[in-house]
């Protein structure tokens, strides 16, 4: 049954929030799957001169002598807090090798601590980042990181969520691809940190995460993934770490930084990449951020003393974004002949499956399929910019197999139903518009829901062509290798794939959302 109504949405989803008052910092996080915010509010000891100061670590978890002179620099500045941009438990992120890693050198900022390197802070004033190496060791389905987890107590799923110290709004994200809840600018952590970012009013919102967005070194380099519109959504810059060395990178509106000289050992740097400003890979230092509510200044030394760079913000020259009007536009596949798969052997067409297995079917090794998904009713008007598309799946089976995804739509005004006749599939016209799922993650529990790339490049293409008209329907076509498997209509109508198209509105613009259960 369709469900019509006028959405109008200012300022987001409003909230209910829920805190409970201790004493220290404000914490706020959302939980696996879950959608609302739970704040949890401390008090900050103020200092007589009203600077808040944060240090910042990368990569920095070896015992050795590098980080030993890091952590003694850190302890120098006497910072409120310290921040990590992740890699803290080389190589493998053991619990045997955690407290050596860091309570040996950072128990002073840790609460609870229960190591064996002194009795800790009082309160919790070290927030860490989860780096590659962190989740090397996992357990649980989903897989999760818990000698990390377990070490720390933080806010939350602590493996993504925000915490304001004085001035400073700080979210530390996830940006592992193993993180159930994504690291696509179209997934569940990427939509917490965009609604928490809107509702912030502090002056200054920092982003950390381990994997850089950009970089310059020719180890890892940027990820492609993590480069969401940071500066949109209202944060004023972003820290990472993942390589060793230091930069600072002007770009698409905000600063961006990597830290990741903490102590690891050092990387190469490649030609910069578009913005890099500053760029050092030459000894081992952390960053030391001081902020009031006026002025921000990030300052990097080395482990010796010397200061390699200095970069200023000013508040007025980051107002906190305007509230957006968005309109969001879910619908699901509804009948047998909206979702199919061709085998790209025989090329004939299955109807009645009731899952859909991206791309290879077990029951026919080696063979390929193209995998259809038709959607009624889109309620997009002609040539609307489209802000972000995503397709949520159910997971049917578990899998882990490497897998690659490409998406792309087809080229038609109103797309008709499937049959089961040969190349039913495959002999449509395509779009242009192509979208990559590169390294899918593992599906390990049946009943997950995992969200696509995002797709808007290819709904735009279609609501674009000049016959479209809105209550088209359209198709989405799926091929590439390995295999994932998700409910298909004929398996469970309510968790058949679902089509989600978010639309940015002028404010005197209603949008229909159409809704399909």
């Amino acid at each position: 049954m369709k469900v019509l109504r006028w959405l109008l949405t200012v300022g987001g989803i409003l909230l209910l929030l829920m805190g409970i008052v201790i004493v220290g910092y404000t914490f706020t996080t959302l939980p696996p799957m879950a959608n609302m915010r739970r704040p949890v509010q401390i008090a900050m000891q103020p200092r007589a001169d009203g600077v808040t100061r944060l240090a910042v670590i990368g990569d920095f978890g070896v015992n050795n002598q590098a980080e030993a002179d890091v952590a003694s620099l850190v302890a120098g500045w006497q910072p409120d807090a310290v921040l990590t941009v992740g890699d803290n438990n080389y190589p493998d992120g053991r619990a045997e090798t955690i407290d050596a890693n860091i309570g040996k050198y950072y128990a002073a900022f840790i609460y609870p601590y229960r190591g064996a390197y002194g009795s800790g802070a009082s309160s919790n004033r070290f927030f860490p980042a989860l780096g590659n190496h962190d989740w090397r060791t996992t357990q649980g389905a989903p897989p999760l990181p818990y000698p990390s987890l377990n070490y720390f107590e933080l806010p939350g799923n602590e493996r993504y969520y925000d915490v304001t110290i004085g001035p400073v709004h700080l979210f530390v994200v996830d940006s592992d691809p193993h993180e159930p809840d994504g690291i696509e600018v179209t997934s569940l952590q990427a939509d917490w940190l965009r609604n928490a970012l809107k509702d912030s009013t502090a002056p200054w919102r920092i982003v950390a995460m381990h994997h850089p967005p950009y970089s310059s070194s020719t180890t890892h380099g940027s990820t492609p993934a993590l480069q969401w519109p940071y500066a949109d959504w209202g944060a004023t810059a972003v820290l990472a770490g993942h390589d060793h060395t230091y930069e600072r990178i002007l770009r698409n509106g905000i600063v961006y930084f990597v830290n990741g000289i903490g102590g690891a050992d050092l990387y190469p740097l490649g030609p910069p990449v578009a913005g890099s400003q500053i760029r050092f890979n030459a000894d081992y230092g952390a960053m030391l951020i001081e902020a009031t509510t006026q002025v921000m200044t990030y300052t990097l030394t080395t482990r010796t003393g010397a200061i390699q760079d200095v970069y200023v913000q000013r508040a007025a020259d980051y107002p906190p974004p305007a509230a957006p009007l968005h309109s969001d536009i879910s619908m699901r596949v509804t009948g047998s002949e909206n979702d199919a798969e061709e085998s790209q052997t025989t090329h004939q067409v299955t109807l009645t499956s009731t899952d859909l297995e991206f791309v290879s079917d077990p029951a026919h090794p080696g063979e390929m399929q193209l995998v259809g998904m038709r959607f009624t009713d889109v309620s997009v008007p002609p040539g609307y910019p489209i802000q972000r598309a995503y397709l949520e799946l159910t997971v049917d089976e578990t899998a882990d197999q490497a897998t690659s995804l490409v998406f792309v739509g087809e080229a038609s005004d109103a797309a008709l139903p499937f049959q089961a006749q040969t190349n039913n599939l495959s002999a449509r016209p395509r779009t242009s518009a192509r979208v990559a799922w590169n390294e899918v993650p593992a599906w390990t529990v049946v009943g997950a829901h995992w969200r696509s790339p995002d797709l808007a490049p290819i709904i735009q293409e279609i609501v674009d062509r000049p016959g479209w008209q809105p209550g088209n329907p359209l198709v989405l076509l799926v091929e590439g290798s390995g295999r994932r498997t998700a409910k298909a209509f004929d398996g469970d109508p309510t968790a058949a794939p679902q089509l989600t198209v978010e639309l940015n509105l002028p404010h005197h613009l209603f949008i229909p959302l159409t809704q399909h259960p």
